[in-house]
């Protein structure tokens, strides 16, 4: 009887500290890497250039997108901090509700039915040149093409969500095993690799159904996990962090260019261990298990007859509201609920 309840303890005990799977997600229809990326890049989309390539050159080549055609993200498997890079489809600067108003960003149509006729001449007289500049100063709209030819740029642009840090009070001192995975067969990133003997592994998956990002950080060993979670915010925007009860954070944002509502939260379940939202960030401690939610959202409306009057044809939901709705339904749906199927 004693051996059956070792045993049984044993096997418990096992299956508590173990929750990694054994799938090699490197099989199949798969990208992967086994080298961690640095945090050079960090908050790099928030400062501007100017020049019109890309400094994050890591961000570009090496990173992990995912995401559900609405909400977007890129897993960077940096192995001291996890760099997440988010965006949101929606979230875009111009429109008829920037400071010039609705009249100003649909009137980009020039009068130039009248010089059509001189243009025809030119060519018939085989003056190209004067053809080509009459054209050119005539028939291009009074929208700029660049930001920094018009204020406001009416036509706008994407722009950023920001990014969140997950820091890991690890190292790479005694890291093997390093694996960056990008599985199309299961829709999801994985970044796994062994350090001083433990296997730690996350997992990253955006919902469709759901509209929920997921993150899940485990090992083969517990009370491991001891993460901080933080924020850089869009530079572009004005913008509120606060914790959203003891297990969230909730983001609200305004876009400078156009007033563009847009939200995010986060929720933390964990297993074993302490929990807390502090400020602008969670904080984990000695947990077996940690399983982030994110949902995401802006206040834009799809308006196929707009009115050329009213600045505010475009605005709709309010999104602290609707992603407190999704969060509602992720949470009652847990992980394995919003897993890819």
């Amino acid at each position: 009887m004693k051996k059956l309840c070792f045993l049984i303890f044993c096997t418990l005990f096992s299956l508590t500290a173990s929750s990694i799977e054994t799938v090699d997600y490197t099989q199949g229809l798969s990208i992967w890497f086994d080298t961690p990326n640095n945090l050079d890049g960090q908050a790099v989309w928030l400062r501007a250039s100017g020049t019109g390539a890309n400094p994050d050159k890591t961000w570009e080549s090496r990173s992990l997108p995912i995401g559900n055609g609405s909400l977007g993200a890129n897993i960077m498997g940096s192995i001291s901090a996890e760099r997440i890079t988010l965006n949101e489809k929606t979230l875009w600067k111009g429109g008829p509700n920037t400071a010039k108003g609705a009249e100003y960003y649909w009137n980009v149509n020039k009068q130039s039915s009248g010089v059509l006729k001189e243009i025809r001449q030119a060519f018939l007289d085989g003056d190209s040149k004067k053809a080509g500049y009459l054209t050119q100063e005539n028939f291009n709209g009074l929208g700029a093409y660049e930001e920094k030819d018009e204020t406001p740029f009416r036509f706008g642009a994407f722009t950023t969500m920001g990014e969140l840090y997950v820091e890991t009070g690890l190292s790479e001192i005694n890291m093997s095993n390093y694996r960056r995975i990008l599985s199309l067969d299961s829709a999801m990133a994985v970044v796994q690799f062994y350090k001083d003997g433990i296997r730690y592994q996350r997992k990253y998956f955006i919902s469709y159904p759901d509209s929920v990002m997921v993150m899940k950080f485990t090992a083969d060993k517990g009370g491991k996990q001891n993460l901080v979670l933080s924020y850089c915010p869009n530079n572009e925007a004005k913008s509120h962090l606060e914790a959203d009860g003891n297990d969230g954070l909730v983001y609200t944002g305004v876009l400078n260019n156009n007033g563009m509502k847009f939200a995010f939260r986060i929720k933390a379940i964990h297993k074993g261990g302490t929990l807390k939202a502090e400020n602008d960030r969670i904080i984990v401690k000695d947990a077996d298990e940690v399983v982030f939610l994110l949902t995401a959202d802006t206040d834009y409306k799809m308006n196929f007859a707009p009115d050329f009057k009213d600045p505010k044809a475009y605005v709709g939901n309010d999104p602290s509201q609707t992603t407190l709705a999704m969060m509602d339904n992720a949470l009652k749906k847990g992980y394995d609920g919003s897993l890819p199927t």
